[in-house]
């Protein structure tokens, strides 16, 4: 197996398109996205075919290594796509690019975006070329004249060009709603990918050295564990989910999936997972889907477990407020969403001060919130905030075991926990 990153001294330079651009051509690949966005390893997905992950030590604690290590077994590279700029975190610890690349010797490749620039590109990115940066890719030049001018300082000083990629309207990602579209068609992606991939050179990979792949054990080992259905929603609406979230859940039991779009319903479901997503879009479908809405009201309202993070509490709510009214949703919770124009994004940090199917009173948990939503409610929470936003310094809606956050969570960290909670509730 041989593994690389992609960075870059800012955020915006690149380094989505030249890593989906890679994994084009490169067979038997896989990738791994380092923070919390789950744009990114979607976009990812659609061209190797195969489930992206994300590493977060913030979210994931020590698990980070083994999620990682095990994400990469059985295939022949591995693409890191770093998070913003190489020094970047904005996270009250260690949590940028150079972190993980040192920690787990990964080389680089730095992508300097020179669309406003000539040759003081070099001068900038040399603070970002260390002794793991493999080379660099020029992204953005104008014309061949430019090219040359940027080029050169470069060459002068010993540095690789392993590609240089023009600036061409066609290779924009469109934008999203919360970033990079996540309603892009997968073939639009893959033929930018294809495109862009000609302007590069993977000669480099002949440089790269072989690593052994490892995979780590992260079952849960517990005789009661695999005799759950487990039902994650799972369609436009609610599309964001840590993938070390879903394994972990397919260690408890067998995972299933449903679509609240399209009206389906779970069968003999034990544990409901609705994720982050898009739901305020799909307002009109979700709303008059009356017969999965009446199954979640049902099965919540039977004590059975149900988790819902971001879009999925939003759903839970009993309503959202539209340009054309009141949409009414769940109502397990008796809040109202709210739409903002500003978006709310931060790692998160809560004490929990009454227990959960998941968390424990007094303990403190981590995780991450990322909306352009408030929400109204004055119902039961369970967490306080730390760091972070919340619902006004709260989260975690409480109502008998169905429990709401803003915030996401990697169930890998607490999969013990919901196990012994679903065990209980049987």
């Amino acid at each position: 197996m041989k593994i690389f990153g992609i960075s870059a001294p800012f955020t915006g330079s690149g380094k989505t398109t030249v890593t989906l651009a890679l994994l084009s051509k490169l067979k038997n690949s896989t990738s791994v996205k380092i923070g919390p966005d789950y744009i990114d390893k979607n976009l990812h997905s659609s061209v190797t075919g195969v489930n992206s992950y994300n590493i977060d030590r913030w979210l994931q604690g020590p698990k980070y290594r083994d999620i990682f290590l095990s994400s990469i077994s059985n295939f022949d590279y591995a693409v890191i796509e770093g998070v913003m700029g190489l020094y970047d975190s904005g996270s009250p610890m260690k949590l940028n690019s150079i972190y993980y690349f040192r920690r787990m010797k990964i080389p680089y490749i730095l992508v300097v975006d020179v669309y406003k620039v000539a040759e003081s590109g070099y001068y900038i990115a040399k603070s970002f070329i260390t002794g793991l940066c493999i080379g660099v890719i020029i992204n953005n030049y104008a014309g061949e004249r430019h090219l040359e001018m940027v080029s050169k300082p470069f060459r002068d000083h010993g540095i690789k060009i392993l590609g240089a990629i023009p600036h061409r309207k066609e290779f924009e990602l469109p934008e999203r709603h919360l970033g990079l579209s996540t309603n892009v068609p997968e073939e639009k992606i893959r033929e930018i990918a294809a495109k862009v991939s000609e302007f590069l050179n993977l000669d480099f990979l002949d440089d790269l050295p072989e690593i052994k792949s490892e995979s780590r054990d992260l079952h849960i080992h517990d005789e009661t564990s695999g005799k759950f259905n487990i039902y994650v929603a799972k369609d436009s609406a609610f599309s964001f989910y840590y993938e070390d979230s879903i394994d972990a859940l397919g260690k408890i039991g067998r995972v299933h999936y449903f679509s609240p779009l399209k009206n389906e319903v779970p069968e003999n479901a034990d544990f409901i997972y609705l994720g982050g997503g898009y739901p305020e879009l799909f307002t009109d479908e979700l709303s008059r889907n009356f017969k999965t809405m009446g199954y979640i009201r049902d099965f919540s309202e039977s004590g059975k477990i149900t988790v819902g993070e971001c879009g999925g509490l939003m759903y839970m709510e009993s309503g959202i407020e539209t340009t054309s009214g009141t949409k009414k949703l769940l109502g397990i919770f008796d809040g109202i969403v709210k739409e903002n124009e500003k978006l709310t994004i931060s790692y998160t940090q809560m004490k929990v001060i009454k227990d959960t199917p998941i968390f424990k009173k007094n303990e403190t948990v981590r995780g991450h919130e990322f909306h352009y939503s408030s929400i109204v409610d004055d119902g039961e929470k369970s967490l306080v905030m730390e760091v972070g936003k919340g619902i006004d310094g709260m989260d975690g809606l409480l109502t008998k075991n169905s429990f709401g956050s803003y915030s996401h969570f990697s169930l890998s960290r607490y999969s013990r926990r919901l196990l012994n909670s679903l065990s209980n509730s049987k």
